[in-house]
């Protein structure tokens, strides 16, 4: 009798065991496949990320239409409200009437976009930086070019009529004198589509008198009801901040 008593304890206890084997197995194999789970979730959800932010970036990119070209630049200074140069690109727009500066993404958070017409730009220049020994080097370069120019600066009048002067570094090109070419082939180009001709034409300060007369026929616009007292007031500031 107490061998059959003892045979079924030990049957118990075996059983006992193996269910408590089974149920931690159970929950390590549970905690293993939610980790697997998190892991699979936290790929899907960068992988997503990443897609919206290529997209994105890819948007903000591209050429708007209309333009003759596009270009990239890094903002080196000029706004007032954005007194240090930071890193990022800025994509100047070529248009018939004017540059068009478009944010990236990598300056949508600091910088924005930024319309100059050319009959408000008084001058366009290239003017030099110097290169450090790094990038001397990386672009294969020598001691005697390591001054190149690759700054591009805009002097022109803003929505207030007042004097503004704005610098950007050339980012479009490979290395550093890959990037003064690109400067270079900018002035060929502004030359070739007759641009610079309209920057010339406006940083003429005009005669009082040509003034007058344009003031003259705009106050008869707006007196043949083409031009709205808003738009006669607003077109009178701006023939008046040009003398």
């Amino acid at each position: 009798m107490a061998s059959i008593l003892n045979k079924i304890r030990d049957t118990a206890n075996q059983a006992k065991d193996a269910a408590t084997r089974f149920a931690d197995e159970k929950g390590i194999s549970d905690k293993v496949s939610g980790a697997a789970a998190e892991i699979r979730k936290a790929y899907n959800d960068t992988a997503a990320s990443m897609k919206a932010y290529n997209e994105e970036a890819k948007e903000l990119k591209k050429t708007l239409e209309g333009a003759i070209a596009r270009y990239e630049f890094t903002y080196v200074g000029g706004l007032d409200d954005i007194p240090k140069a930071k890193a990022g690109a800025w994509g100047m727009n070529i248009m018939p009437d004017r540059f068009a500066f478009r944010v990236t993404v990598t300056t949508k958070d600091w910088l924005y976009d930024l319309d100059i017409p050319y009959d408000d730009i008084t001058d366009i220049r290239i003017e030099k930086r110097t290169i450090s020994n790094a990038e001397m080097l990386l672009g294969a370069g020598n001691d005697a070019n390591q001054q190149q120019e690759n700054v591009v600066v805009i002097e022109y009048q803003d929505a207030n009529a007042r004097k503004a002067t704005l610098r950007v570094e050339m980012l479009t090109g490979v290395t550093i004198y890959n990037q003064a070419a690109k400067c270079k082939e900018l002035m060929d180009l502004l030359r070739r589509e007759d641009i610079l001709d309209q920057l010339k034409k406006g940083g003429k300060r005009e005669s009082g008198g040509n003034v007058l007369e344009q003031l003259e026929k705009l106050s008869q616009m707006k007196d043949a009801g083409i031009l709205s007292e808003e738009e006669f007031t607003a077109k009178k500031a701006v023939l008046l901040a040009k003398l």
